[in-house]
């Protein structure tokens, strides 16, 4: 089970990395069943604890807690020298985003990309490369 960021197609990224990350038990059920959307979602650094924000998983429908916010701010788990690297990256202006959401074993986690948006030529020359490719194989 695999959920991925549509938007991520429109970045050029430089450094990937994968990070748990911290959900309540609703959410993890959530995340089983439904798919979470990842619109305007990124990830920023804050008092050196990486943070995700604006990731919207629907609320579980056996909860008990149905008053729940669903963009909750979630803290996602990395190393110390992860996360020196991602400020760093941050200071450089580049973009931290999550990629996917994914199932490995029990825990979930998150894909995140660093780097920066294309622009409209750049993205024109990516699918004119893909289709130049489709017509040689």
């Amino acid at each position: 089970m695999r959920y991925f960021n549509k938007d991520s197609l429109d970045y050029q990224f430089i450094d990937k990395f994968n990070a748990g990350i911290a959900l309540t038990g609703a959410d993890a059920k959530s995340l089983r069943v439904q798919t979470p959307q990842f619109i305007g979602s990124r990830i920023e650094v804050i008092n050196g604890q990486p943070i995700l924000f604006n990731l919207k998983i629907p609320v579980y429908k056996y909860s008990r807690n149905t008053d729940i916010d669903t963009t909750l701010e979630r803290s996602l788990l990395l190393s110390e020298k992860e996360i020196a690297k991602l400020q760093s990256f941050r200071h450089q202006k580049y973009m931290i985003i999550p990629i996917a959401i994914y199932l490995k074993g029990k825990w979930f986690k998150v894909e995140i990309g660093v780097g920066r948006k294309m622009r409209k030529f750049e993205k024109r020359e990516k699918i004119k490369n893909r289709e130049i490719q489709k017509t040689i194989h």
